[in-house]
């Protein structure tokens, strides 16, 4: 299967593509029993944790914007190495490098992984 038509990295596109234009659609790929951590947080389990856990970090955020730059894909696992411009409630904006590692069943996401350091969004808080 080419890298292009792999449906799995395909829902790993849409993910990213939810998570900066419809936040609501970003929570809907996530299941009762998504495993979510993001850097070296404690893994959050389920829909209503993960968002709850979301809602606390982007609470300064304005918006986000991925730019995919790899893309890496393995049976139900895809991995993409992506940049994530933060603009923030104060009109700052910066830009931090990320791999995200999402395993998907179906068009559902069942762990999603970020590998990021996320401490300038929380400072600029």
């Amino acid at each position: 299967m080419s890298v292009d038509t792999a449906p799995d990295l395909t829902v790993a596109r849409r993910l990213l593509q939810a998570a900066d234009t419809d936040i609501a659609a970003f929570f809907g790929f996530f299941t009762d029993e998504t495993r979510f951590r993001m850097g070296n947080s404690d893994i959050v389990t389920g829909r209503d944790a993960i968002m709850a856990w979301v809602g606390q970090y982007l609470g300064s955020v304005a918006g986000m914007k991925h730019e995919v730059l790899e893309e890496f894909y393995n049976e139900d696992t895809a991995a993409l190495q992506v940049t994530v411009t933060y603009t923030m409630a104060s009109g700052a904006s910066f830009t931090l490098p990320a791999i995200t590692r999402t395993r998907i069943q179906g068009d559902k996401v069942v762990e999603y992984l970020v590998y990021m350091d996320p401490s300038p969004v929380a400072e600029a808080s």
